[in-house]
Protein backbone atom coordinates (compact mmCIF):
# COMPACT_ATOMS: atom_id res chain seq x y z
CA UNK A 1 0.00 0.00 0.00
CA UNK A 2 1.49 3.22 -1.15
CA UNK A 3 2.02 6.12 0.90
CA UNK A 4 -1.02 8.75 0.53
CA UNK A 5 1.46 11.49 0.51
CA UNK A 6 2.13 9.78 -2.55
CA UNK A 7 -0.83 10.31 -4.21
CA UNK A 8 -1.63 13.46 -2.37
CA UNK A 9 1.10 15.54 -1.77
CA UNK A 10 0.87 18.80 0.48
CA UNK A 11 -0.16 22.30 -1.02
CA UNK A 12 3.36 23.80 -0.81
CA UNK A 13 2.57 27.49 0.29
CA UNK A 14 2.91 29.70 -2.30
CA UNK A 15 5.79 31.45 -0.47
CA UNK A 16 7.68 28.19 -0.83
CA UNK A 17 10.74 28.42 -3.35
CA UNK A 18 11.01 32.16 -2.15
CA UNK A 19 13.82 33.31 -0.67
CA UNK A 20 13.27 34.51 3.49
CA UNK A 21 14.09 38.05 2.60
CA UNK A 22 11.52 38.03 -0.30
CA UNK A 23 8.48 36.56 1.74
CA UNK A 24 8.78 38.99 4.53
CA UNK A 25 9.34 41.89 2.39
CA UNK A 26 5.80 40.53 0.64
CA UNK A 27 3.92 39.78 3.57
CA UNK A 28 5.14 43.40 4.52
CA UNK A 29 3.30 45.30 1.72
CA UNK A 30 0.43 42.96 2.33
CA UNK A 31 0.38 44.32 6.14
CA UNK A 32 0.72 47.73 4.87
CA UNK A 33 -1.74 48.13 2.37
CA UNK A 34 -4.40 46.13 4.75
CA UNK A 35 -5.76 50.09 6.08
CA UNK A 36 -6.38 49.72 10.01
CA UNK A 37 -9.85 50.62 11.75
CA UNK A 38 -9.82 54.32 12.83
CA UNK A 39 -10.04 54.80 16.50
CA UNK A 40 -13.55 56.28 17.02
CA UNK A 41 -12.81 56.16 20.95
CA UNK A 42 -12.12 59.98 21.30
CA UNK A 43 -14.15 60.66 18.44
CA UNK A 44 -17.24 59.22 20.14
CA UNK A 45 -16.77 60.39 23.49
CA UNK A 46 -16.86 63.89 22.08
CA UNK A 47 -19.83 63.48 20.75
CA UNK A 48 -21.29 61.85 23.57
CA UNK A 49 -20.36 65.29 25.90
CA UNK A 50 -22.03 66.97 22.85
CA UNK A 51 -25.04 65.50 22.99
CA UNK A 52 -24.62 65.89 26.67
CA UNK A 53 -24.12 69.38 26.82
CA UNK A 54 -27.01 70.41 24.16
CA UNK A 55 -29.39 68.04 25.94
CA UNK A 56 -28.46 70.28 29.29
CA UNK A 57 -29.28 74.21 28.15
CA UNK A 58 -32.60 72.22 26.46
CA UNK A 59 -33.42 71.07 29.68
CA UNK A 60 -35.19 74.06 31.94
CA UNK A 61 -33.49 74.83 35.40
CA UNK A 62 -35.24 75.92 38.12
CA UNK A 63 -33.91 78.97 39.06
CA UNK A 64 -32.69 78.92 43.67
CA UNK A 65 -34.67 81.47 46.03
CA UNK A 66 -32.31 83.30 48.30
CA UNK A 67 -31.98 81.62 51.73
CA UNK A 68 -32.77 82.74 55.09
CA UNK A 69 -35.75 85.15 53.54
CA UNK A 70 -37.63 84.93 56.59
CA UNK A 71 -36.07 86.98 58.92
CA UNK A 72 -35.38 90.34 56.49
CA UNK A 73 -38.56 90.22 55.37
CA UNK A 74 -39.74 90.19 59.09
CA UNK A 75 -37.28 93.20 59.75
CA UNK A 76 -38.05 95.11 56.55
CA UNK A 77 -42.53 94.67 57.56
CA UNK A 78 -41.19 95.94 60.79
CA UNK A 79 -39.56 99.14 59.68
CA UNK A 80 -42.61 99.98 57.46
CA UNK A 81 -45.10 99.40 60.28
CA UNK A 82 -42.73 101.87 62.43
CA UNK A 83 -42.46 104.43 59.37
CA UNK A 84 -46.27 104.38 58.74
CA UNK A 85 -47.02 104.65 62.41
CA UNK A 86 -44.52 107.68 63.10
CA UNK A 87 -46.30 109.41 59.65
CA UNK A 88 -49.56 108.96 60.93
CA UNK A 89 -48.63 111.04 64.24
CA UNK A 90 -46.11 113.57 62.43
CA UNK A 91 -49.18 114.56 60.09
CA UNK A 92 -51.88 114.36 62.98
CA UNK A 93 -49.48 116.64 64.91
CA UNK A 94 -49.00 119.06 61.96
CA UNK A 95 -52.89 119.49 61.72
CA UNK A 96 -53.35 119.88 65.18
CA UNK A 97 -55.16 122.62 65.05
CA UNK A 98 -58.18 121.02 63.38
CA UNK A 99 -58.38 118.60 65.90
CA UNK A 100 -58.35 121.50 68.70
CA UNK A 101 -60.92 123.27 67.14
CA UNK A 102 -62.52 120.19 66.18
CA UNK A 103 -66.40 121.18 68.32
CA UNK A 104 -65.70 125.09 67.11
CA UNK A 105 -65.64 124.18 63.78
CA UNK A 106 -68.37 121.37 64.04
CA UNK A 107 -70.82 124.27 65.10
CA UNK A 108 -69.89 126.45 61.94
CA UNK A 109 -69.62 124.28 59.35
CA UNK A 110 -70.03 120.37 60.04
CA UNK A 111 -69.52 119.34 56.38
CA UNK A 112 -66.27 121.21 55.79
CA UNK A 113 -64.50 119.47 58.49
CA UNK A 114 -66.25 116.10 57.68
CA UNK A 115 -64.48 116.51 54.38
CA UNK A 116 -60.64 117.96 56.56
CA UNK A 117 -60.53 115.07 58.43
CA UNK A 118 -61.79 112.79 55.55
CA UNK A 119 -59.19 113.73 53.54
CA UNK A 120 -56.66 114.16 55.93
CA UNK A 121 -57.22 110.36 56.86
CA UNK A 122 -57.13 109.03 53.29
CA UNK A 123 -53.50 111.32 53.01
CA UNK A 124 -52.37 109.39 55.79
CA UNK A 125 -53.60 105.83 54.25
CA UNK A 126 -52.52 106.69 50.90
CA UNK A 127 -48.77 107.35 52.23
CA UNK A 128 -48.71 103.97 54.55
CA UNK A 129 -49.96 102.20 51.22
CA UNK A 130 -46.98 103.37 49.25
CA UNK A 131 -44.64 102.84 52.23
CA UNK A 132 -45.85 99.30 52.53
CA UNK A 133 -45.68 99.02 48.28
CA UNK A 134 -41.78 100.00 48.70
CA UNK A 135 -41.19 97.61 51.31
CA UNK A 136 -43.06 94.92 49.10
CA UNK A 137 -40.54 95.60 46.10
CA UNK A 138 -37.60 95.45 48.36
CA UNK A 139 -38.44 92.22 49.82
CA UNK A 140 -39.45 90.91 46.41
CA UNK A 141 -35.82 91.62 45.34
CA UNK A 142 -34.27 90.10 48.53
CA UNK A 143 -36.26 87.17 48.94
CA UNK A 144 -38.43 86.98 45.19
CA UNK A 145 -41.12 85.17 46.65
CA UNK A 146 -44.27 87.23 46.29
CA UNK A 147 -45.78 85.90 49.35
CA UNK A 148 -43.17 87.19 51.82
CA UNK A 149 -44.12 90.61 50.27
CA UNK A 150 -47.64 90.20 51.63
CA UNK A 151 -46.36 88.88 55.08
CA UNK A 152 -44.04 91.94 55.52
CA UNK A 153 -47.33 93.97 54.41
CA UNK A 154 -49.49 92.27 56.79
CA UNK A 155 -46.40 92.71 59.49
CA UNK A 156 -46.31 96.18 58.90
CA UNK A 157 -50.47 97.17 58.96
CA UNK A 158 -50.08 94.96 62.21
CA UNK A 159 -47.36 97.69 63.81
CA UNK A 160 -49.21 100.23 62.07
CA UNK A 161 -52.41 99.92 63.79
CA UNK A 162 -51.34 98.93 67.23
CA UNK A 163 -48.78 102.46 66.59
CA UNK A 164 -51.49 104.48 65.72
CA UNK A 165 -53.70 103.40 68.70
CA UNK A 166 -51.23 103.11 71.57
CA UNK A 167 -48.03 105.50 70.48
CA UNK A 168 -50.60 108.85 70.73
CA UNK A 169 -51.47 108.23 73.89
CA UNK A 170 -48.26 108.41 75.17
CA UNK A 171 -47.42 111.25 74.46
CA UNK A 172 -49.39 114.53 76.28
CA UNK A 173 -52.00 116.77 74.61
CA UNK A 174 -52.25 114.71 71.76
CA UNK A 175 -54.86 116.01 69.52
CA UNK A 176 -56.54 112.86 68.72
CA UNK A 177 -56.94 111.96 72.76
CA UNK A 178 -59.91 112.29 74.32
CA UNK A 179 -60.69 112.16 78.02
CA UNK A 180 -62.17 109.02 79.46
CA UNK A 181 -65.88 109.37 80.49
CA UNK A 182 -68.45 106.89 82.49
CA UNK A 183 -67.24 103.84 83.84
CA UNK A 184 -65.59 100.97 82.04
CA UNK A 185 -67.52 97.70 81.92
CA UNK A 186 -66.87 93.99 81.04
CA UNK A 187 -68.92 94.16 77.88
CA UNK A 188 -67.18 97.58 76.91
CA UNK A 189 -63.61 96.21 77.15
CA UNK A 190 -64.56 93.06 74.93
CA UNK A 191 -66.15 94.92 72.91
CA UNK A 192 -63.33 97.27 72.23
CA UNK A 193 -60.91 94.27 71.80
CA UNK A 194 -63.19 92.53 69.24
CA UNK A 195 -63.09 95.95 67.39
CA UNK A 196 -59.00 96.30 67.69
CA UNK A 197 -58.94 93.03 66.19
CA UNK A 198 -60.91 93.03 63.78
CA UNK A 199 -59.40 96.87 62.15
CA UNK A 200 -56.06 95.60 62.48
CA UNK A 201 -56.31 92.60 60.78
CA UNK A 202 -58.41 94.06 57.78
CA UNK A 203 -55.42 97.42 57.86
CA UNK A 204 -52.93 94.62 57.65
CA UNK A 205 -54.55 92.74 54.57
CA UNK A 206 -54.80 96.14 53.10
CA UNK A 207 -51.07 97.17 53.65
CA UNK A 208 -50.44 93.33 52.84
CA UNK A 209 -51.98 93.64 49.21
CA UNK A 210 -50.08 96.83 48.60
CA UNK A 211 -46.60 95.35 49.69
CA UNK A 212 -47.57 92.20 47.82
CA UNK A 213 -47.82 94.82 44.77
CA UNK A 214 -44.79 95.59 45.05
CA UNK A 215 -43.63 92.37 45.35
CA UNK A 216 -45.05 91.76 41.79
CA UNK A 217 -43.32 95.16 40.38
CA UNK A 218 -39.99 93.69 41.80
CA UNK A 219 -40.34 90.05 40.67
CA UNK A 220 -42.47 90.42 37.12
CA UNK A 221 -39.07 89.32 35.35
CA UNK A 222 -37.80 87.55 37.58
CA UNK A 223 -37.23 83.38 35.82
CA UNK A 224 -39.05 81.98 38.71
CA UNK A 225 -41.96 83.53 37.65
CA UNK A 226 -41.64 84.05 33.68
CA UNK A 227 -40.27 80.67 33.26
CA UNK A 228 -37.14 78.88 33.61
CA UNK A 229 -33.68 79.19 31.45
Amino acid sequence: MQDSEQHYPLHQHEDEGWGKDEAEERHGRHRHNIAPFPDQSGEDEEERELRRRMHQREEPSQPELPRGRLVPTLIIGGVAGLLCAVENIAIVLFNASLFANAERLASQNAYQLAVSITTLCGLVIFISLVICAVAGFIVGKVAVRRSFGFLAGFVAGLLYYLGAVFLPNSIPGFPTNAPATGNATFGGVVGGIVVTIIFMLLLGLLEGLAALFGAWLATRRHPYYVGYS
